[in-house]
């Protein structure tokens, strides 16, 4: 049975040194693995290099460095899901010129766009920020408004910063509170 390949880490674990047999007999593979830490990866990370120096007491002349690259991908396993609500709008009754409308009421029947973005991988603390882009038919051929903004929650975990640009309600309509529930 193969001995296990014993390796001491200096300090700071920037080098590490194995020892893989001695004697290492002629025609001998050895195969281990080391696992590195992620904690200095940041999104700007392309590849990672590793130097493999090779030592010996006996003679073995151009026993030269090698280096071992690895690309560095980051993904993140986020998801986006959105409904509407309802889900079938028609639209019918007076219609206003953009210029006349002064109460949310005069935009329209209403509808909710309710998008969650999850993630279920690790923290975005020390790998950026994630942006989401909505697009939505907001006007018609001929420049009119068709679906207009009117109000924005976002509702992002504890000590997580979230916030959306352009601003909600470029008209500045009067606008009705959002409703809290029925209260008996």
């Amino acid at each position: 049975q193969d001995k296990p390949v014993v390796c001491l880490a200096n300090q700071n674990g920037s080098q590490v040194e194995c020892e893989l047999g001695n004697p290492m007999k002629r025609g001998a593979q050895v195969r281990f693995f080391l696992i590195l830490s992620t904690v200095g990866i940041t999104i700007q990370t392309t590849d990672l290099a590793v130097e493999l120096a090779l030592s010996t007491i006996s003679e073995q002349p151009g026993l030269e460095p090698v280096v071992a690259r690895a690309r560095v991908v980051i993904e993140l396993p986020l998801s986006v899901t959105g409904v509407a609500v309802p889900p079938r709008l028609f639209f019918g009754g007076v219609v206003w010129g953009e210029s006349a409308m002064r109460r949310e009421s005069q935009v329209g029947s209403a509808v909710r766009f309710e998008v969650t973005v999850s993630n279920r991988g690790q923290s975005l603390k020390t790998l950026g920020s994630a942006f989401l882009t909505l697009l939505w038919p907001h006007e018609i051929s001929n420049g009119k408004w068709l679906l207009y903004p009117l109000h924005l929650e976002l509702a992002a975990p504890p000590g997580q910063r979230a916030a959306c640009t352009p601003s909600t309600n470029p008209l500045r309509l009067a606008l009705v509170p959002p409703r809290e529930g029925k209260r008996r």
